[in-house]
């Protein structure tokens, strides 16, 4: 009889002090990045990235557990759309955050418009994600795919005094908008283009292309991804071209590529981009410091933004209490966010794509305390608070369309 008091005096306290229902719930992140495939590798480092992170905030935000679910989106649009499903309806995932490769943006973006389930866009930069196509319930902490190339155009003309430029642009979707998007600055600066050459993607021999360059070009741009980037380099020098032609990284030279070259990198402008290894702030000689002690290697610019993606859905939860069920509450807060990442201060515009510093970089060779000689990139210009629309204004953006071939 004592034993049943008891226990009807435990059931008593239990319900009239009920244990704080989210404090108990853990908060599910579903994490797409690709796993397989030729894009395994930048979805490796993306994981790493988003990973360190959590780590480092103990995996809990708002006052309860979080936990990551990984899926594998494969650099495929159909098999994003499917993982995406899947982490919401299966994993009951509260934050959806991805994909990294552009073309998967838009399934991803369309499952969260179709479900409600709030998705952080941590790297995938297809334009009108935040433009011309824009889903309520997705967000982009990254940066679009010609953000960063507005200001490298201008610098083109003003600071590197290009006059009559040849480029050279992956052939799909990210590669002509930066391209182009580089072109549009430079040629409203004064410049002219004296040859615009798509190199496929892949492209085993870039011989036949280099031929091509005009010989009165004063400046060749590239803006390639993956092996192609090696590629090129290697046949650049090994054809000579370094005599004849001054070559610029619009974006080519990242951490994952110099890793693979040798001296003759050295110097060379590298890219433009939101974040730079050579940044000297408190925030980033953090995240550098802590991502080559757990790896062993210098971080690429993919790390970064898969951190930050982290970095802004904590300081969301944080300031709703963990009401991640809350979506509007949830969507509300990463709006309002203002933080300071690795790259710098960041907000996001009215069109929900982040408002940020974009670094014109080269690449140097520094000693490093744990990894010995290594190559990094460093900053050389800095244009601060860029916008996704550049100087013009958003109404001036959107009616000219998007850019393409």
């Amino acid at each position: 009889k004592l034993g049943i008091a008891l226990l009807a005096c435990l059931g008593v306290m239990i319900i009239l002090n009920p244990p704080p229902a989210q404090a108990q719930q853990e908060i599910r992140i579903g994490f797409l990045a690709p796993a397989t495939g030729s894009m395994a590798r930048p979805g490796e480092e993306a994981r790493m990235g988003f990973d360190l992170f959590w780590e480092q905030a103990g995996y809990r935000a708002g006052g309860r557990p979080v936990r990551v679910i990984h899926a594998d989106e494969q650099c495929n649009p159909d098999v994003g759309m499917n993982q995406a499903r899947r982490l919401v309806h299966s994993e009951k995932v509260h934050i959806l955050v991805g994909p990294l490769c552009g073309h998967v943006g838009k399934p991803v973006a369309q499952v969260s418009a179709e479900t409600g389930v709030p998705l952080l866009i941590y790297l995938s930069g297809a334009d009108d994600l935040t433009k011309w196509n824009r889903v309520p319930t997705a967000i982009r902490p990254a940066m679009s795919s010609s953000q960063d190339a507005h200001p490298f155009g201008e610098w083109l003309y003003h600071e590197a005094g290009a006059r009559n430029a040849t480029f050279i642009g992956q052939d799909y979707t990210f590669g002509q908008e930066k391209t182009l998007g580089a072109v549009a600055t430079f040629t409203g600066a004064g410049g002219k283009v004296a040859k615009l050459i798509w190199a496929p993607l892949p492209t085993n021999d870039y011989g036949p292309l280099l031929a091509g360059i005009p010989a009165n070009s004063d400046a060749v741009v590239v803006c390639l991804v993956g092996t192609d980037r090696l590629r090129l380099f290697e046949q650049w020098f090994d054809f000579g071209y370094n005599r004849r032609f001054k070559i610029y990284g619009l974006h080519w030279l990242q951490a994952d590529a110099l890793q693979e070259l040798d001296d003759r990198a050295v110097g060379l402008i590298s890219q433009a981009l939101p974040w730079c290894h050579g940044l000297d702030t408190p925030e980033n000689k953090a995240f550098m410091d802590a991502f080559v002690k757990k790896h062993r290697k210098i971080p690429s610019y993919i790390v970064e933004m898969a951190y930050t993606s982290g970095l802004y859905a904590k300081t969301a939860l944080d300031a709703i209490q963990g009401k991640a069920e809350d979506r509007k509450a949830f969507l509300d807060a990463v709006r309002k966010a203002k933080v300071t990442a690795p790259r710098g201060p960041m907000r996001l515009d009215e069109y929900d794509n982040t408002v940020q510093n974009v670094y014109i970089q080269k690449v140097e060779k520094m000693k490093h305390p744990i990894l010995g000689d290594v190559l990094i990139n460093v900053p050389v210009k800095t244009y601060k608070d860029v916008s996704q629309f550049w100087k013009w204004t958003p109404k001036e953006y959107l009616a000219r369309g998007p850019y393409k071939r």
